[in-house]
This record gives structure tokens, C-alpha cells and sequence, in this order.
């Protein structure tokens, strides 16, 4: 019996020994990876809105955990270092940068995140609208990460939510910042009135559903971009949507805005309409540096007067599948700014084809093209249709217009279209689409009814107006 007692001393030793050593060792292999509870971390109070010297913050906490029997070890760094507006406490220790933190097996430690916007420093350098940082881990060479976003600036600030009731966004110094969507409820009313600002955050949209109205005015333009506000970023395509009208919408307007900066400006996403009840109006509003489309409706029925579409990846104005399209005294114009393009900057269609370029259907469209100046850099055409005239609806008119193109339907016998003339804008690299005093387009377009009296910048017309968006002062 002693000899047996001692044999099962020695034996769980023995296995105690080893237990522990391969609890000792440390988990290296490259498959292994932690566990974080978290991929986003959200602060969604406005820190900025508060009084004294010491910002607010909201304390929130990340727990990341080991699921193995051996003990491993991750690094975890702050992506912006420690010129973040965020700050760490892992495991008890502040910093910004950590090396080897051990995990016990099958066990946790938290990280605690907070973050500081500046409030007596709303600079877009210092303080952007939305703060975004990340915090990163490395383990075993595997990299992760969880993204952290806060508010900065002081605003209004819209967390992926809808408009309910019949809404005002009027100018009281603080901007109105659009994170995700903003989603306008049928049968309800938004209205923006002059000198607002508002901001999108990348991929962020505003919908319509209900009835949307812009109501700017020459001197205090209501402005859509994104959210950065560095100089760098001023003139971006690509940053946010854009404004997106679906079905039941109808009678929308936007007067006096600048949309920049997006992916489409105004998009509306086959809403038929009538001319009693457009699905937009845009008026005395320049639409610029966008990724696809400047204004581009599908089936819809689209009004725009006096108004500037600019520099965007594909088509300034797109007609598609049929529908009823009104464009008067308006300039369109894509150069070389920061687009490489093969389509022509305008088009409208009413054939819809595969991509073997098979007709698959076709559209009713009627449309009335008069007094607007197209041009771009392509060589050969910047107007481009795909129409089955047996589905155009009467009157339609493509007239008294500055285009440049190559096909001979736009100068055709009783056509006063200009064709390949310079329009001598004064400086379309930097918007400027005024005339100067050789302008091809001066006192060639024609009196319309109804009279469009004024221009882009509420200068009276002439009696024999300028073509496009401004009426020249010389």
C-alpha cells in the first residue's frame, strides 16, 4: 500500500506539472484570435454642448476575451496616437499605445474608452463634425479593430432617423449634421429654409417620401455637403448620397442651394408625375462634384430653370426610362477636373437595354430642352439620346441651345441651336459660370412662357436673354 500511495503522489504530480505548464505557455498560433464585443463603439450625446473648460464625455467600455486554455497576449493602440480625441484605460491603465497585454485563459480584461471634443474650439481642423477614430489589436499577427465615433462639433445632429410631422430646419447657428439617413415620411413636409448648412457623413442620404422644400435665397444659400471641412476636402466628389425621392413624392422644390460633394445630387427613383405636380423643381440651385449623377430621374417628371449642374463622374442631367423633362435656361458643364468620362455629360433616353445592348423596353418621354448651354471636354458630343421617337410625346423641343456636339439632329433645318461654340464661362475650373464679354451664348436665346425674368443670381434678363444659367453684364 505505501508503494501504491507513493506511485499515485508521483503520477499527480506529474500531471499537475504539466497541467500547469501548458497553461503557462503562450497560445502563438497565427489562427488564433481574441474576442471583442464590440466592432463599433457609438458616443451619441453632443459632447461639445457643455459649459466650462473641461469637456464631457460619456464612459464606455469594450471587453475583449481569451477562448483558449493557454494564456495570449495582443497589442491595442489608438489609430489617431495620442493626438486622438479619445482615450483608453486598459485593464486599469491609461495610454494610447499597449504592448503585450496577457490574457488568462478563458478569461477577460475591459478597455474603457472616452472622448474629448474641445468645446471652446470648434475649428473643422481641431473639432470635426463627427469624430472618428478606431482602436486596433494585433494578435498573433492577426489584426482587428473596433471603430469609434463621437460628436464633435456643436449641432443638430441626425442618427439614422425619420421626420414624422411637418418639420422646419431654420437657421439658428448651429448646423443640422446627417448621420446614416434622414428619411422625410410620406404625407409629411420638411422644410430648409435660407442659410442652413447641412452635413452628411460618408454614405449618408436624405429620403423623401413625404414632400421636401429648399428655400434659400441668392445671399444665404441652403448648403448640402459632407462632413469634412478641411480646405482639403472643399471640393471632393464622393463624400456622402445625396438627396433620393421615391414614390409617393411629388412636388418637391429646391430653390437657391448649393449640393456638392456627393454621390448624386438629386435623384429620383422612378416616380412618374405630371406636369401639374413635378417630383422636382429645382430652381437658381448649382449642383457640383459628383461621383455618378448631377440630377437624374428615371421615369420622372423633372423641372429645372436656372441652374447649374457640374464636373460629375458620369451625367450632369440624366432623363432614363421615358418620363417628362423640363430644362430651361440651365448651364451643364463637366471638364477635366478630376473625372476621366466617356459618356456625354447630358442625356435622355426612353430605351432601356441589357448589357449586350439589346432593347428590353421602351418608354413614353416627352421633354422641352431650351436656351441651356451644354459643353464639356469630350471631343465629339456632351449630349447623348437613345430615343424611340414613336414614344415621344408632343411638343417635345431640343432648341436655342449652346451644344457641343457632332450629331446633325441638333442643326437641322428650322434648329436654333449654337453648335460647337465657346461659351466663354470665367472661370469653370472654379464654378464661375458666368459669361465673359466673347460669350457665344450672349443675347441668342429666346423669351419663354412663362417668362423666366431673372437669373442664377436674380440679375433681370434681357429682352433677348443670354443662353444658360447667368445673363451676361457686359
Amino acid at each position: 500500500m505505501p508503494s501504491l500511495y507513493k506511485y499515485s503522489l508521483i503520477v499527480f504530480g506529474l500531471y499537475a506539472f504539466f497541467s500547469s505548464c501548458q497553461k503557462d505557455t503562450f497560445n502563438t498560433d497565427s489562427g488564433s484570435q481574441i474576442i471583442i464585443n464590440r466592432d463599433t463603439l457609438w458616443f451619441d450625446t453632443v459632447f461639445t454642448k457643455v459649459n466650462g473648460t473641461t469637456p464631457k464625455s460619456v464612459n464606455k467600455q469594450i471587453l475583449i476575451f481569451n477562448p483558449y486554455d493557454q494564456r495570449i497576449k495582443t497589442s491595442i493602440r489608438l489609430g489617431g496616437g495620442d493626438q486622438s480625441h479619445f482615450r483608453l484605460n486598459v485593464d486599469g491603465e491609461p495610454g494610447s499605445s499597449f504592448t503585450d497585454i496577457e490574457l488568462f485563459p478563458n478569461d477577460s480584461i475591459f478597455i474603457f474608452v472616452e472622448v474629448h471634443p474641445n468645446p471652446n474650439n470648434n475649428s473643422p481642423d481641431f473639432n470635426p463634425l463627427i469624430i472618428r477614430d478606431s482602436i486596433l489589436f494585433n494578435t498573433n499577427g492577426n489584426e482587428s479593430k473596433t471603430m469609434l465615433i463621437g460628436w464633435g462639433q456643436d449641432a443638430h445632429y441626425i442618427f439614422r432617423d425619420s421626420i414624422e410631422v411637418d418639420t422646419t430646419w431654420a437657421n439658428d447657428k448651429l448646423p443640422i449634421v446627417v448621420y446614416g439617413y434622414c428619411y422625410v415620411k410620406p404625407n409629411v413636409k420638411l422644410n430648409i429654409e435660407a442659410g442652413m448648412n447641412i452635413h452628411f457623413a460618408p454614405r449618408s442620404w436624405l429620403f423623401v417620401e413625404g414632400t421636401l422644400a429648399i428655400k434659400g435665397s441668392k445671399d444665404k444659400p441652403v448648403m448640402m455637403q459632407g462632413d469634412r471641412l478641411q480646405p482639403s476636402w472643399e471640393e471632393k466628389s464622393g463624400q456622402w448620397g445625396g438627396i433620393w425621392i421615391s414614390h409617393p413624392s411629388h412636388s418637391n422644390t429646391i430653390e437657391h442651394a448649393l449640393i456638392k460633394n456627393g454621390t448624386v445630387g438629386v435623384y429620383c427613383d422612378s416616380v412618374p408625375g405630371d406636369l401639374s405636380k413635378p417630383n422636382v423643381t429645382i430652381q437658381k440651385t448649382m449642383i457640383r462634384n459628383m461621383r455618378f449623377d448631377g440630377i437624374s430621374g428615371k421615369g420622372s417628371t423633372i423641372h429645372v430653370e436656372n441652374s447649374v449642374s457640374s464636373n460629375c463622374g458620369r451625367f450632369t442631367f440624366l432623363g432614363a426610362n421615358g418620363g417628362n423633362y423640363t430644362v430651361l435656361n440651365s448651364t451643364f458643364y463637366t471638364g477635366g477636373r478630376d473625372f476621366f468620362r466617356q459618356e456625354p455629360t447630358f442625356a435622355y433616353l426612353n430605351r432601356r437595354r441589357d448589357e449586350f445592348g439589346s432593347i428590353l423596353e421602351t418608354y413614353d418621354i416627352q421633354f422641352k430642352f431650351i436656351n441651356n448651354i451644354i459643353d464639356g471636354i469630350l471631343k465629339d458630343s456632351e449630349i447623348g439620346e437613345d430615343i424611340d421617337y414613336s414614344k415621344v410625346i408632343t411638343p417635345s423641343v431640343v432648341d436655342y441651345n449652346l451644344l457641343k456636339t457632332n450629331k446633325s439632329i441638333y442643326s437641322s433645318t428650322g434648329s436654333n441651336n449654337i453648335i460647337n461654340q465657346n461659351p466663354l464661362f470665367k472661370d469653370a475650373y472654379n464654378y464661375n459660370f458666368d459669361l465673359d464679354t466673347l460669350s457665344a451664348a450672349k443675347d441668342l436665346g429666346v423669351r419663354l412662357t412663362p417668362d423666366i425674368s431673372d437669373d442664377f443670381l436674380d440679375r433681370p434678363r434681357l429682352n433677348t436673354p443670354d443662353i444658360g444659367a447667368f445673363e451676361s453684364q457686359y
